[in-house]
């Protein structure tokens, strides 16, 4: 048989070719678990970021609202006096009366400086909560019914504050995702001192209502002094925010 010259060049071997098809095809198979692993964690970086962001968003909304309740109630479509604090009423788990409300100084008819707001939790596949199902969708595209379970939160405010057959209120969804909302009503007993109705103060015991008007009996009347509302969230669990408020009688 000839033998190889010298100088001539040896080809490699079918083993060696599926040596290195091998090598390269697990070096390729690391590479993409690598980067999908890479891609995942930034997409559950950037969510949880979207979620604390909203959430700063909301505690600075409801700080302002809060801050400034006033005790002014208002009149309804029909002309009936309804109460400056509603909590657990027939439309919204939380509704009131607040200063604070600014013009623009280009404004040729100004708005009253007193806006009414109210806060309501709806499923999150209805039409309030329509911006906060697509994030939802943008979030999760492939198992989002599975995470739909909860509700969003809605913030509404009206442009008047007595309002008319034609008063709607606008909307703004202020938490994506909410499992539960409650809200509680601490108040204290206005009475006269010594049994002049001239001189009057609050009581030092504090009596707590879930549902704000309460029924109340006798002389006495209970003042709101504070408000603390009870949020449970899919990720951050339970949150407990209170506010003290001023509520003069009137």
């Amino acid at each position: 048989m000839p033998k190889n010259r010298p100088g001539s060049q040896r080809g490699f071997t079918l083993l060696e070719v599926m040596i290195a098809v091998g090598i390269t095809a697990a070096v390729g198979a690391v590479s993409v678990q690598l980067l999908s692993g890479l891609v995942e964690s930034k997409r559950k970086t950037e969510i949880a970021s979207e979620r604390l962001a909203t959430l700063q968003r909301f505690n600075q909304v409801i700080n302002r609202d809060m801050q400034q309740i006033i005790n002014r109630p208002y009149r309804d479509v029909f002309g009936n006096e309804a109460a400056a604090l509603i909590v657990e009423g027939l439309d919204y788990k939380l509704e009131f009366s607040r200063l604070g409300w600014s013009n623009s100084a280009l404004a040729e008819k100004p708005r009253a400086t007193i806006q009414r707001v109210a806060y309501q939790t709806y499923a999150i596949d209805s039409e309030p909560c329509e911006d906060a199902l697509k994030q939802l969708k943008s979030w999760h595209p492939e198992d989002w019914q599975d995470k739909a379970q909860d509700d969003c939160l809605v913030r509404h405010y009206w442009l008047v504050l007595d309002r008319s057959s034609d008063s709607e209120p606008r909307s703004q969804v202020v938490l994506n995702q909410i499992t539960s909302l409650e809200a509680e009503v601490m108040a204290r007993q206005l009475s006269s001192d010594n049994g002049d109705e001239g001189q009057k103060s609050l009581s030092s015991e504090t009596s707590t209502y879930t549902q704000w008007p309460g029924l109340q009996t006798g002389d006495s009347k209970d003042i709101p002094v504070a408000i603390n509302l009870r949020l449970e969230l899919p990720v951050y669990g339970q949150i407990e925010r209170n506010w003290a408020i001023t509520f003069d009688d009137q």
